[in-house]
């Protein structure tokens, strides 16, 4: 079947390769490969799923438009031909065309293998871990209600008429939990997900403690009260905003908004305490790949400095279309969606920051938001933002009385520009695309809402 495959893959490649021919015309022939299990323990007992992944993509390119089909290996022969008729309907774009290799780039022309298949007992001894944190971490009143945890690998590989040919592997794993906590006061519950590399590397008991918080909070303790304090960000809480700035980054698509919120470049983003990086190799983020949806290399990008806008996420066609560097931020969603600017591992970085005690200790009166109650609200057009989260209120440098609701709401641009000190302590969260994650972040003299 492999050596079938890769003959396929040969064919395919080859017949895309003779449709399109020109300075602006080219192909791109993406395969992939791969095993997911999931398992979930619910009311109704213990329930294991297996999926595999096994398709051919391709995109074709003729002056700035681009075709798209894709077929698991039975339909593989025809993608030429769907791809081919959809060209004519594709919108223009400038810099839309196929991959070439970057400087020093070596070319890797390796015949796919399958990966092994998830052990499915480790995935169990996952969920029992789990519980029993939850368990210890909720002192007996808090539950796991429902878990359900994936883990999977898979091969990738390239090619295109522009020269690349490359081929790589990753994994993932993901838990997706639902915990409910009880008092006097009633009862509450919140969902919990994580996506690490690895099934290892899954923060169980740090997601324990957090989804012991998420539900105790609310229910054992009073609203904060108004007025200006002091406002400290758990990681958990600013990583959910970090991850909305990303857009703002992703190529060309708003420089106008930050030419508007810069004057131009003038002024800083943000405060000069805030650098933020997008990274696929950071230590602790949920995305780990050594090449994007378009086969490049990824690599570690700055996109702000100390406050002041410096780079950009690019794929090829926005590399080309502002004449920058390719960074490797073409995701694919799935083997058989076309590749789109993203983010992998987007984050503040925390070199040069304090320890969180030390950052809680500068605080004489303030308030911790240390869980979100709900999904954030975030409008970058508008420079508005809203969080309803949960905390402690904090006295002289010391946590003191639970606090069950922490609104905390205005423009987002100053909220950004007010950032007065960073933790050293850097988490990540799942974003709507990859992973974002931020340190403890301290906004002084904040208004709440």
């Amino acid at each position: 079947m492999r050596a079938r495959e890769d003959a396929l893959f040969d064919q395919v490649f080859q017949d895309a390769a003779a449709a399109e021919k020109g300075p602006l015309a080219g192909a791109e022939l993406y395969e992939r490969r791969g095993w997911q299990v999931e398992v979930t323990e619910g009311d109704d007992g213990i329930t294991i799923t297996d999926a595999s992944e096994t398709g051919f993509a391709l995109r074709l390119f003729r002056g700035g438009r681009t075709g798209f089909s894709a077929a698991g290996p039975d339909g593989a022969r025809h993608l030429v031909s769907q791809a081919a008729a959809l060209v004519p309907r594709g919108r223009s774009r400038r810099g839309f065309r196929a991959a070439s290799p970057l400087h020093g780039e070596a070319r890797e022309r390796t015949p796919l293998v399958d990966p092994p298949f998830p052990d499915e007992e480790r995935i169990l001894e996952t969920i029992v871990a789990f519980r029993r944190d939850v368990g210890v971490a909720g002192k007996g009143a808090v539950a796991l209600r429902e878990v359900s945890v994936q883990a999977g690998e898979r091969r990738e590989r390239i090619a295109t008429t522009g020269g690349r040919e490359a081929s790589w592997e990753s994994a993932a794993a993901s838990i997706v939990a639902t915990v409910a906590g009880r008092s006097s006061a009633g009862r509450f519950s919140a969902r919990v997900v994580a996506v690490a590399a690895r099934l290892e590397e899954l923060p169980l008991a740090r997601l324990a403690r957090h989804a012991a918080d998420r539900v105790l909070l609310p229910l054992t303790g009073q609203p904060a009260p108004g007025g200006k304090a002091d406002l400290l960000l758990d990681p958990h809480v600013a990583a959910r905003l970090v991850g909305r700035l990303a857009p703002l980054f992703f190529g060309d698509s708003e420089e106008r908004l930050l030419f508007a919120r810069t004057r131009g470049g003038r002024d800083l983003l943000t405060s000069p305490v805030l650098t933020i990086v997008d990274s696929a190799s950071a230590p602790g983020g949920p995305v780990r790949a050594a090449r994007d949806g378009e086969g490049t290399p990824t690599q570690r990008t700055i996109v702000l400095e100390r406050g002041r806008v410096v780079g950009r996420l690019t794929d090829t066609a926005t590399a080309l279309r502002t004449e920058g560097p390719a960074t490797g931020n073409a995701i694919r969603a799935a083997w058989h969606t076309p590749p789109e600017l993203g983010s992998t591992n987007f984050f503040i970085d925390p070199s040069g920051g304090l320890s969180p005690v030390d950052l809680l200790s500068s605080v004489r009166r303030g308030v911790y938001a240390a869980v979100l109650l709900e999904r954030p609200e975030v409008d970058l057009a508008a420079d508005q933002f809203r969080l309803m989260t949960a905390g402690y209120a904090i006295e002289q440098g010391r946590a003191a009385a639970k606090l069950s609701e922490i609104p905390i709401a205005g423009r987002l641009s100053e909220l950004l520009r007010m950032v007065s000190g960073t933790g050293d302590d850097l988490k990540f969260v799942m974003s709507s695309r990859g992973g974002a994650g931020s340190p403890t972040l301290l906004v002084p003299r904040w208004k709440l809402s």
